[in-house]
């Protein structure tokens, strides 16, 4: 069994140099020792075949043995390879002794007529959860073990499992890790042929030694790397370990987050150097504050994210449709029947040379009419009111926009696309490391609409790199904590992704800051959890008309509410039937379906765990809104998101 940590004692190391593939870092990195047992292992040293030759050289080659001495000039007809590379690869043959200067095969004696020649290897597994190792220590006198001897203070040695160093390799493990390594060694040029099964000959008796890995702390996500020992890279199989051992043994994640908290350094509040663009001005903020707010970049990233793009041009078009007469255009759309809305909007499209949609126009219903007299801003519902207006106005700013870009319309409904994926859960956080590709567009258009919106020409100032990674660092610290080791791994790494984004708003924010993108985050995060909640997982048979009374009714039976909320009532009953075919449109959706393949016992059960699940979520999806409007929160509001929003997370992966 394995000594108990007490006095300093020595170790015994395999030593394969210094191994350093980390990038930036913060702090230093540490060593792990890990205990391994070495197995000597007999197989037969088996060539490559090729020689070491290139593809010309090979074709050359077996051209010559298969019919006999040729010249360059019926080589090249032959193979339909230049003369000048023919001559050139006879050349390097008979520098090989392949080919006499006749260019006649020199004949040598086969491989597989030779008696194989055996040699001694090293196999190594593991010992914390019994992994082969990829790497094979090939022994002879220029290249034996290399050992060296160190106090085990200096590093954290990892517990082993007795029970592990009892099983022996087969062959097959063997052949495995060849395998292995003739795939890594690919990629350096290297190559190899398999020996038998029946050829490998295994030594029982092992011995226990330890690997020194290097790990350290990224600056670039906050976490944990661990070097390959061996000198080829990370250790996928070390860092897989290293994730399970946490969620079992207790004191290493203490030691681990211990060493992240050494790590972490206590940021000074500072006020934002950013420099404020010209359009964030008194005047601008009065005038178009919807506008202002999603044009400033949010507080993590000098970048705007595809959300905030996809919101400046709804504001903008309101902006632009409400500094001329609404009323006749909104009364036309309402007086027009909804099946003629679209040919409605493509004339107006045509007589602005503006390309018409591939998917064509949507209908405007009168509810979306009405959002928009209460102060709402909708693209399908902003851009057919301004196609509208700018079909009977020589001077609307549309028109500028049009002259500029034809396929304005098909961009705009690419940037809708863009930021729905990403809003209800598609991929990591939206949160770009360079400026998008549509924020110049953007710029453009905005500006265009809007003049007195002006935009500097100087590029955003890139981050901090030290305080980047330590922000990063601390965010994932705070979630690992909050989730555990053994839930968080699960939640894949786009929902990491989403997590660490949105907890270093949290870490940083103050009373009254704008908590649109913390909730957008949250919201996307969830509706993830509940479509993986979903996966697989079929309803009782259910007409459309009776999907949502269903959901409502199991809702109140589970004592989840009393009825469902306005947020929750007017999901599309279409969109309840998407989700349940797997193609959630809306987090409201994806808990209307949750609640619909759910059986009586485990909403019982959930109630029993989270009994405001369902408040919850219509509160979150009420806060967010259609995502485009600033919503500056008290900070203890934005704190009981967060936890409403976690323990949904962990009720749903728990469950």
């Amino acid at each position: 069994m394995p000594r108990a940590r007490g006095d300093a004692a020595m170790l015994r190391l395999l030593d394969y140099g210094k191994p350093a593939p980390f990038g930036e870092t913060i702090g230093r990195p540490r060593h792990l020792a890990w205990p391994l047992n070495a197995y000597r292992v007999t197989l037969p040293r088996v060539l490559d075949d090729g020689n070491g030759l290139n593809a010309f050289e090979r074709v050359i080659l077996k051209l010559l043995d298969a019919a006999g001495r040729m010249d360059a000039d019926a080589l090249a007809a032959e193979t339909r390879i230049p003369l000048d590379l023919v001559k050139s690869v006879l050349l390097r043959l008979q520098d090989k002794d392949l080919i006499d200067e006749h260019n006649a095969v020199i004949e040598r004696e086969r491989e597989d007529e030779r008696a194989p020649v055996f040699v001694t290897a090293l196999v190594f597994r593991e010992l914390a959860t019994g992994r082969i190792l990829p790497f094979l220590h090939r022994l002879d006198d220029t290249n034996p073990m290399r050992k060296k001897e160190c106090e085990d203070k200096d590093f954290r040695v990892i517990r082993w499992d007795g029970d592990r160093r009892k099983a022996i390799p087969a062959p097959r493990d063997v052949i495995r890790n060849l395998r292995a390594m003739k795939k890594r060694s690919s990629a350096f040029g290297q190559d190899s042929k398999m020996p038998a099964v029946q050829q490998i000959t295994i030594v029982a008796e092992p011995e226990l030694l330890h690997l020194d890995c290097p790990i350290a702390i990224q600056k670039s996500d906050g976490e944990f790397r661990i070097a390959d020992p061996f000198g080829n890279g990370f250790s996928l199989i070390l860092e897989n370990a290293f994730e399970k051992l946490l969620e079992q043994d207790e004191s290493l994640s203490k030691w681990l987050h211990g060493w992240k908290q050494s790590l972490s350094t206590p940021r000074p509040e500072k006020q934002d150097a950013t420099p404020k663009e010209p359009f964030d001005n008194d005047a601008n903020r009065q005038r178009y504050p919807k506008l202002v707010a999603n044009l400033r970049p949010l507080r993590n990233s000098p970048f705007r994210s595809i959300a905030q793009i996809h919101a400046a041009i709804e504001w903008a078009l309101f902006y632009t449709c409400c500094r001329r007469p609404v009323d006749s255009v909104i009364a036309r759309l309402k007086f027009t029947t909804q099946d003629q809305h679209a040919a409605l909007l493509e004339q107006a499209a045509k007589a602005l040379g503006l390309e018409q949609p591939p998917i064509g126009f949507r209908p405007i219903r009168e509810g979306k009419l009405r959002e928009f007299e209460d102060g709402g801003a909708f693209q399908e519902t902003v851009l057919a009111i301004a196609l509208l207006q700018a079909q009977d106005d020589a001077l609307h700013p549309l028109r500028r926009v049009a002259a500029a870009y034809s396929d304005l319309i098909t961009r705009l409904f690419a940037i809708n696309a863009k930021r729905n994926e990403k809003g209800h859960g598609k991929g990591g956080a939206d949160a770009p490391q360079q400026a998008l590709t549509d924020d110049s567009f953007m710029r453009e258009v905005v500006h265009a609409l809007v003049p007195g919106i002006v935009f500097t020409d100087t590029p955003p100032t890139a981050p901090d790199k030290d305080e980047q990674g330590d922000a990063l660092l601390d965010a994932r610290t705070s979630i690992q904590e909050e989730f555990g080791h053994q839930l968080f791994n699960r939640l894949g790494a786009n929902l990491q992704d989403r997590l660490v984004h949105a907890e270093r708003f949290f870490q940083s924010c103050h009373d009254g800051d704008d908590a649109l993108a913390y909730v957008r985050d949250l919201y996307a995060a969830i509706q993830s959890s509940f479509e993986r909640a979903l996966t697989g997982r079929l309803p009782s048979d259910t007409s459309d008309a009776q999907l949502k009374d269903t959901a409502e009714r199991k809702a109140v039976e589970a004592g989840f509410c009393e009825g469902l909320s306005e947020s929750l009532r007017t999901v599309k009953t279409s969109a309840v039937r998407q989700a349940l075919q797997g193609g959630s449109q809306t987090l409201g959706a994806c808990v209307l379906a949750w609640l619909l393949v759910s059986d009586a016992d485990e909403l019982a059960a959930i109630h029993d765990t989270q009994p405001s699940l369902i408040g919850d979520m219509a509160n979150l999806i009420a806060r967010r809104g259609h995502g485009n409007e600033p919503l500056p929160l008290p900070k203890e509001n934005i704190a009981q998101l967060r936890k409403a929003a976690f323990t949904t997370i962990r009720t749903l992966m728990e469950s």
